[in-house]
């Protein structure tokens, strides 16, 4: 599963606690970060994740996966000899030319994640049960995506070439892969979603398995009490007024937000997962527990809507 969305949108909290929500069915899910400041660790209450894997939680792991570290690590598995892959990766001249090629960064990175989705142990049963992926902010997230069928479009063998088309299929593939868009209901977020819906479905191939509206208001004031506010008019006497300015904004707000989840429901063939606004001094684990409870709930609940 792949977490993707506009940077401040709550993605790396959702893509956290869904993973934790798998781990804690019995399935043995592995978190990946792509080269970015380590953010699952304060959510989990651990060490830093840097780029070796960890296990947080049971049946949960994650690490934080670097260009170079991911570059080491393919090179290895096709050179087999370490003394090779100095010889040649950690050559100065070597280095600084890897270091231009336009993609190369990202490809590994993704190259990374695949390597796990089929990795297998010793018995040739699958190491890992779920693969969830916190990828870049939007901009990056579609240059991310984008660049294995760029590559495939642009040369016609070799490694990197068998490389870059078996990601394109992972990617492409339904039963394999899922991309989980997070959002805000708010103008900008919702117009950016539906931009990087649009362009992941027709350029890329890539399934979206739904869009989770994150952050949401649950709704306070019954129709009669709506109708009241309204009747008060804009001058209320101290301190009853200051409560009401602060209804009258909570009801816009919500009424807001709604229109924006409509927008999403209208725009888009996925289906719209709800996620509450928690009111929390701070993110813990605590709280990403309550995530993870809300987001497996909310999950069935779509999937039950769908088939039905």
């Amino acid at each position: 599963m792949l977490f993707s969305g506009k940077g401040g949108v709550g993605k790396t909290v959702m893509s956290s606690s869904f993973a934790l929500s798998c781990a804690r069915r019995g399935e043995k899910t592995l978190l990946m970060q792509l080269n970015v400041k380590d953010k699952a660790a304060s959510l989990f209450g651990t060490e830093e994740i840097d780029t070796e894997i960890r296990e947080v939680r049971e049946n949960l792991y994650a690490v934080n996966v670097s260009p170079k570290a991911a570059m080491k690590e393919y090179a290895l598995m096709v050179l087999k000899i370490k003394l090779i892959y100095r010889a040649v990766f950690e050559n100065r001249v070597v280095s600084s030319f890897l270091k231009v090629i336009p993609g190369l960064n990202e490809l590994v990175m993704l190259g990374k994640a695949y390597y796990h989705v089929g990795e297998e142990d010793e018995e040739g049963q699958p190491v890992w049960d779920k693969v969830v992926v916190d990828a870049p902010a939007t901009g990056h997230g579609i240059f991310l995506l984008k660049i294995p069928s760029v590559i495939t479009g642009l040369i016609g063998s070799g490694l990197m070439f068998e490389e870059a088309r078996r990601i394109v299929e992972l990617l492409q593939d339904p039963k394999r892969t899922a991309l989980a868009l997070v959002t805000l209901a708010e103008e900008m977020p919702v117009n950016e979603t539906l931009m990087l819906s649009d362009v992941v479905n027709k350029e890329i191939g890539l399934h979206v398995a739904c869009v989770i509206a994150n952050g949401l208001y649950p709704r306070l004031f019954t129709d009669e009490e709506i109708q009241w506010m309204d009747e008060l008019g804009p001058s209320v006497a101290d301190p009853v007024g200051g409560l009401v300015e602060a209804a009258r904004f909570r009801r816009t707000r919500g009424a807001m937000q709604e229109r924006y989840l409509q927008k999403l429901r209208d725009d888009g063939s996925w289906p719209v997962v709800e996620m509450p606004f928690l009111f929390f001094e701070e993110l813990e684990t605590a709280v990403l527990e309550e995530l993870a409870s809300l987001l497996e709930r909310t999950l069935k609940s779509t999937e039950a809507r769908s088939v039905g």
